[in-house]
């Protein structure tokens, strides 16, 4: 789908402020001069500068026009990287995720725990015309079982769209899962045996840390800076020190510290498991919520030989409880396929259909937009109130994508042993202990702003700084 041309427009001018034309402070070219010299309408040039705005990018100053915001007074240290240690470990996690709060049914409640996109947020009326349409088959085949490798026409699709990031997938390569979670399961149960090592970066999101334990594995965590992501010089270290079997590895927007690999680094990975022989399975899950220029690329972009093992899914953007999710398994998909076919032999036929449906009709991209669009404004909001009402000393991430912030509190808060009095006040969030095999980050906490705004949420973020300020102060005196 031809992406309008307001952002097309707006992109440009952000590429120009990353890259200091325009700096911090100056003021923009006015809407009538770029009318004259650029050719566009001034209805689309106002679009671009309200799109803009609502990334935070520029601010509009009453009688004197567009200006670059000035981050200069806001600038807050990134969370601190742990030192690396190059060491296998077994991994003992489900006992901490007992701490994560259930469903609450409490009106008041705020979960900035929660780690999926707010119902309200997504493309309803489109996904209820599209299950009413496959429902309406006369034949009854959706009623039926797939293959193990999953519905042609969704794989030739999802194929389709990897041509942007030149992923160049073929449908033959595709497994179709239930969700991320069961392709990386499977890739993992492909090509590892119990006792093995594995590579993760750490902070790693908990569900991959609760397959390590399922399979009986080793994890050798390597620190990731929120900034530029896994060292491929660290990476490299592990592998020949280590008998390391393969890499869990998220390219971009890792959850929870929102990092990203740089394009050098994902060709020297690609470089690193051609070489060594040891099989990268990429979680890739964000991609698609990017907030500034184009998707990114991938690992899997620069695989020629079939060691990277992609994974995804639609669950954090179009439908989650369609769970509907993929990997690309390059030389290993016979086998992922395999394991695909033991688990439970194909993903749902109905739900794959309706996938489908939503992907070919060009519903999801447009869908993409907006929520793009929403998921950034609550970046800006969320991150607003951290910094004013969170105790002096916070750190945060500054993701360019994705669903979460990670921040780091003064060392004197245990995010773990504190959960239990934020839910008392009605909000919850995930301790940081949770996204480490060594139970490291104990003053760290991930906050998701996948929600609809709402009063309630700026309530909570406000109440949440006070409790962390409270403590502070009570160890203080």
């Amino acid at each position: 789908m031809k992406e309008p041309v307001y952002i097309t427009f707006a992109n440009k001018l952000a590429e120009m402020i990353d890259s200091r034309v325009f700096k911090p402070g100056d003021k923009l070219p006015s809407i009538r001069s770029l009318h004259q010299k650029k050719g566009l309408s001034i209805g689309t040039i106002l679009q671009s500068f309200n799109y803009l705005m609502d990334k935070g990018i520029i601010v509009s100053k009453e009688k004197s026009g567009y200006f670059v915001q000035d981050i200069s007074s806001k600038e807050i240290p990134l969370p601190k990287v742990m030192p690396v240690s190059l060491s296998a470990k077994s991994v003992h996690i489900d006992s901490l995720l007992q701490k994560l709060p259930q469903d609450n049914s409490n009106k008041k409640f705020v979960s900035l725990t929660n780690a999926l996109p707010d119902n309200r947020l997504l493309p309803f009326n489109s996904i209820k015309r599209f299950i009413q349409q496959t429902s309406r088959d006369a034949s009854g085949s959706y009623l039926g079982l797939e293959n193990r490798y999953g519905n042609k026409q969704l794989r030739e699709e999802i194929a389709k769209r990897s041509l942007p990031w030149k992923g160049y997938l073929h449908a033959d390569e595709l497994v179709i899962t239930n969700g991320a979670l069961e392709a990386i399961f499977c890739c993992l149960k492909a090509v590892t045996q119990p006792g093995d090592t594995v590579l993760v970066q750490e902070p790693c999101f908990f569900g991959v840390l609760q397959i390590i334990e399922c399979l009986g594995l080793k994890a050798v965590p390597i620190p990731s800076h929120p900034a530029t992501g896994i060292s491929v010089a660290d990476v490299r270290k592990a592998c020949k020190k280590l008998a390391v079997k393969a890499c869990v590895i998220v390219s971009n927007f890792n959850n929870p510290d929102g990092a990203s690999i740089s394009t050098e680094g994902k060709k020297q990975l690609v470089v690193l498991a051609t070489t060594l022989h040891i099989p990268i399975v990429e979680d890739d899950l964000y991609a698609d919520l990017f907030f500034n220029g184009g998707r990114p690329d991938t690992i899997k972009t620069y695989d020629k030989d079939g060691w990277v093992m992609y994974c995804s899914s639609f669950t954090k953007t179009l439908a989650p409880g369609l769970r509907i999710g993929y990997c690309a398994a390059g030389r290993f998909t016979y086998d992922v396929a395999r394991v695909k076919s033991m688990l439970n032999y194909s993903t749902t036929t109905f739900n794959q259909r309706v996938v489908f449906e939503l992907l070919s009709s060009g519903v999801f991209e447009r869908h993409l937009l907006k929520f793009r669009l929403e998921m950034n404004k609550n970046l800006n909001r969320y991150t607003a109130l951290i910094r004013q009402h969170f105790p002096d000393g916070t750190k945060l991430t500054q993701p360019c994508g994705g669903l979460y912030i990670w921040v780091e509190l003064p060392s004197t808060i245990n995010t773990s042993h504190f959960l239990e009095k934020a839910i008392k006040q009605d909000v919850s969030y995930a301790p940081g202990e949770i996204f480490s095999p060594k139970g490291n980050y104990t003053n760290y906490l991930r906050i998701s702003y996948s929600s609809l705004w709402e009063k309630k949420t700026e309530k909570a973020l406000i109440v949440l700084g006070k409790l962390f300020r409270n403590v502070v102060s009570d160890l203080a005196i």
